[in-house]
């Protein structure tokens, strides 16, 4: 057991709320579905559409023609990998480590990864959009059999399945709750469907326990692959003279950063729009911003691994590429994310009062996620925009290239899509783990200590 002095007001006189009144509260918001709620899927809705207008205003004159046409698109479609489908594995790290505060985000991070379905949609154009592999570099050494095309569509498939087969399985004592609590109506027979006759006994409990542990230790395992295809095929096989052994593994930390960042603003919005305010407090956004400024770090050190070895090496193709992505064509870029993914978290974070506050950490979350995108673009619009991959040194690097009208309107239509993939999957699971949050409070006890409230938690098996 350990004990932590209670930081939110409501614990103020030492009372916990019951497991049957968060069941009543969680379960009355989900079963709403008001105006508001309608006014912002049809405003996601109507985006969405505007993101299939501009796929089309690009693809209308064909997809494999003109490759850096299509660089935005997957530079949008890397940062929603990083982001919406990196979620997942803040849920299933902190469950495996038995992080107590966790619980009431934990449903957030797995409902987020069903937005993988956007990504996957979004695959098929930039696969097509690539160059043939001979002659240039790639990790299929001309591996006959569907690379890259095939084993792409398998892996992200793979791992988009995993995503929704995790928030299934952790959802259902809550769908079950659900069915029982709504009235008869096609959500509800919708919803018991779902539940899969889940009753609660001990045997089921057992099962649940088990799946999800393994399905949430399978989607770690397998989110590092899927990031190591998305860097080498869209970025790292198309850069003439690229050689970072370390870019997947560069790749997958910035995806857990940006996922705490995208983490902390949808709380937020959640807390202030939803009305969520009792389960997102000052507890989970402090604890967060720990791992925050820890992966903040950790940016730096993978980008100087890399940047080092470059420097130092000062061969033709690595000097190129040092002038291309940072130093010249992409230098503003560049810059944007060194600062908002790393030396801004540094200074606000090793503050006390800032780290430990609600406002503090969205802040710079949301200057993670915009840190992030503009990297997105550094990485991939620039290998997008090579007119020859084959070649072994990059002598005449192409200029800048800025967004149009059709980028513009894939990249907010995929964001939204994503945002409205989440709003509509809310109303059918709910974003509370009530059965997390109620296990959490069979462990908790509040005690008086040195004329203060604390909570003594108790570790679950």
């Amino acid at each position: 057991m350990h004990s932590e002095e209670l930081p939110i007001d409501q614990y103020a006189q030492g009372a916990l709320p019951s497991e049957a009144e968060v069941n009543r509260d969680v379960l009355g918001r989900f079963q709403e579905i008001n105006s508001r709620y309608w006014v912002w899927v049809t405003l996601l809705g109507f985006l969405s559409f505007l993101g299939l207008v501009g796929f089309y205003i690009r693809a209308k004159d064909g997809i494999g023609d003109d490759r850096s046409d299509w660089g935005y698109m997957v530079a949008t479609m890397g940062f929603l990998l990083s982001t919406f489908m990196a979620m997942p594995i803040i849920s299933a790290g902190l469950r495996l480590t038995k992080a107590n505060w966790r619980r009431p985000f934990t449903r957030i991070a797995e409902v987020m990864g069903v937005s993988g379905l956007i990504v996957i949609l979004m695959l098929i154009p930039a696969l097509k959009a690539l160059p043939p592999l001979e002659g240039r570099l790639n990790i299929w050494f001309n591996f006959p059999q569907g690379a890259p095309f095939l084993w792409n569509v398998m892996a992200f498939s793979t791992l988009v399945g995993i995503a929704i087969a995790l928030v299934w399985t952790l959802a259902l004592p809550d769908l079950s709750a659900a069915r029982d609590h709504m009235p008869a109506s096609r959500r509800q027979r919708i919803i018991g469907r779902l539940a899969l006759g889940w009753t609660g006994s001990l045997r089921q409990w057992r099962v649940h326990r088990i799946g999800v542990l393994t399905m949430g230790a399978m989607y770690l395992l397998f989110f590092p692959l899927v990031m190591t295809l998305m860097n080498t095929d869209f970025s790292a096989g198309l850069l003439p003279g690229v050689k970072d052994a370390i870019a997947p593994a560069t790749a997958v930390a910035a995806a857990v950063q940006s996922a705490l960042g995208l983490m902390l603003v949808t709380m937020y919005l959640m807390r202030r729009l939803g009305g969520y305010d009792r389960y997102f407090t000052v507890e989970q956004f402090w604890s967060l911003a720990k791992p925050m400024l820890a992966l903040s770090l950790l940016w730096f050190y993978f980008w100087w691994a890399s940047f080092i070895t470059f420097w130092y090496g000062r061969q033709p193709a690595e000097s190129a590429l040092l002038r291309f992505l940072i130093l010249d064509q992409y230098r503003i870029p560049f810059m944007i994310s060194f600062f908002l993914n790393f030396l801004g978290p540094l200074i606000a974070l090793v503050w006390n009062p800032v780290r430990r506050s609600i406002w503090g950490p969205v802040i710079i979350g949301g200057g993670i996620l915009i840190g992030a995108f503009v990297n997105h673009i550094r990485l991939y619009v620039s290998a997008f925009s090579i007119p020859d991959p084959k070649l072994h040194v990059l002598k005449s690097p192409p200029s800048t290239q800025w967004p149009d009208a059709p980028d513009i309107l894939m990249i907010v239509g995929a964001i939204s899509a994503s945002v409205l993939v989440f709003m509509l999957v809310s109303k059918i699971v709910p974003v509370i783990s009530m059965w997390e949050i109620g296990e959490g409070l069979r462990l908790v006890k509040v005690r008086r200590f040195l004329k203060k409230n604390v909570r003594v938690v108790a570790k679950s098996n």
